[in-house]
C-alpha cells in the first residue's frame, strides 16, 4: 500500500501553474506548444485580455479593407481567424467578445444593407465563433486535466519505485546476513549468487527513479553499471577486463530487468569457470538491436567451452528467461575461448 501521507504531500505538486518545467517534461515539443498555447490566460489580467482580442478584431477590420477584390467578395473569412486567436490565446469570453465585435464590424462596414441578405451569413457566423470559444475552452480544461492526471500518476510511480527499492535492499541485507552466519560453503555461495540476483532487479529500479518522459529505461548505462559492478565484486585480484558494447536501446522495465538478469549470470559464468588458477583475460558483453531481435553476446579469452556445460540454476535460469521472450541459447567455442549468444524478440511495449 502507498503512503497516504507521502501522496497527499505530492500531490501539491499537482496544483502547478502554466508554463512551469514540470509540464514541459511531460509533453513532446508540438503538444507542449499547443498546451502553452492554450494556457497563456493566466498571465494576463481580464481587461488586457479584451483589448488584445479587440486589437486582434480591428487588425482583421483593417486587413478586410486591404484585401484585393477577390477576397473582398468574403467579408466574415477575415475575423475567423481573430476569432480563434482569442479564443485560443486568452478564455471563452474573450472568443465571445472577438465574435460579437466581428459582427458588429461586418454588419456596419462590409455586409449588405438589407437585413435579409445580411442576417444568415451573420447568424452563421455568430454561431461558429461562439461554438469555436467553447471548443477551446473544453480542449483547455481537457489538456489541464491530463496534465493533472500525468503528474498524480508520476507521484504514484515515484513512491512505489521508493518502496520496492527500501524493499530490495532490505532483502539483500537479510541474505547477506544469512551468508554471513552460514558456515557451509555452498550455501554462502548459493546466498550470493541470490544477493547478485535482486541487486539487478534493484539497478533497474534505480533506473526508474531517473527515466526520461517515456518510461523507458535507456540499456547501455544500465549493462555498463552493471558489468562494473560484477567486476569489482567477481575477479578479486585476477587482472580480468571487462568491455561493454551496447547500441542505443530503450526498453521497458521489466524486458531490461530480464536482460540484466541474463547478462548477470553469463558474466558471472565467464568469471566463475573462463579464468582459473589467477588467470588473466577480457570479457565482452555485447548487445546489439533491430526492429524485432535483440541479440546478447558474451564472449571470453580464457579456457573455452566445457565439453559438457553444467546445467546450474544459472543456467536454467537464462534458459527460462530466453523462452519467456521468445528466444534461444547457443554456445560456440572460440580458438581461445567461449562465446555464448541469447537471441530475444524486442518487445518496445
Amino acid at each position: 500500500m502507498f503512503n497516504a501521507n507521502v501522496i497527499t504531500r505530492n500531490a501539491g505538486l499537482m496544483e502547478f501553474d502554466a508554463g512551469t518545467a514540470s509540464r514541459e517534461q511531460l509533453l513532446p515539443k508540438m503538444d507542449w506548444f499547443v498546451f502553452k498555447l492554450l494556457h497563456m490566460m493566466p498571465s494576463y489580467p481580464i481587461w488586457l485580455r479584451y483589448v488584445l482580442s479587440l486589437t486582434l478584431v480591428g487588425g482583421a477590420c483593417l486587413g478586410r479593407l486591404l484585401a484585393p477584390e477577390p477576397l473582398g467578395a468574403y467579408p466574415l473569412l477575415f475575423f475567423v481567424p481573430a476569432v480563434f486567436l482569442a479564443s485560443v490565446l486568452f478564455d471563452r469570453g474573450s472568443g465571445f467578445l472577438a465574435t460579437i465585435a466581428s459582427a458588429v464590424l461586418a454588419s456596419v462596414f462590409f455586409l449588405p444593407r438589407s437585413a435579409a441578405a445580411a442576417a444568415p451569413p451573420l447568424i452563421v457566423f455568430i454561431l461558429t465563433g461562439f461554438g469555436l470559444a467553447g471548443i477551446t475552452e473544453a480542449l483547455r480544461s481537457t489538456t489541464e486535466s491530463l496534465a493533472k492526471a500525468k503528474v498524480y500518476s508520476d507521484v504514484l510511480l515515484q513512491e512505489l519505485v521508493h518502496r520496492t527499492k527500501n524493499d530490495l535492499t532490505t532483502i539483500v541485507s537479510m541474505l547477506r546476513l544469512q551468508a554471513r552466519a552460514d558456515v557451509n560453503p555452498e550455501v554462502q555461495a548459493a546466498l550470493h549468487a541470490a544477493i547478485g540476483r535482486v541487486e539487478v532487479i534493484a539497478k533497474v529500479h534505480d533506473r526508474l527513479h531517473s527515466m526520461g518522459g517515456d518510461g523507458k529505461i535507456r540499456l547501455g548505462p544500465y549493462i555498463e553499471t552493471l558489468c562494473g559492478s560484477l567486476g569489482d565484486l567477481q575477479r578479486g585480484v585476477r587482472p580480468i577486463a571487462v568491455r561493454v558494447r551496447c547500441d542505443e536501446i530503450s526498453l521497458a522495465s521489466v524486458q531490461a530487468a530480464n536482460i540484466g538478469l541474463i547478462v548477470n549470470e553469463l558474466v558471472t559464468n565467464a568469471f566463475k569457470y573462463a579464468f582459473p588458477n589467477e588467470r588473466a583475460g577480457a570479457i565482452d558483453v555485447d548487445v546489439k538491436a533491430d526492429e524485432r531481435r535483440l541479440s546478447i553476446v558474451v564472449k571470453d579469452d580464457g579456457v573455452g567451452c566445457p565439453s559438457e556445460a553444467k546445467t546450474g540454476m544459472g543456467s536454467r535460469l537464462i534458459k527460462l528467461l530466453a523462452a519467456q521472450m521468445k528466444g534461444s541459447v547457443s554456445r560456440s567455442p572460440l580458438p581461445n575461448g567461449c562465446e555464448v549468444k541469447v537471441v530475444l524478440a524486442r518487445d518496445d511495449r
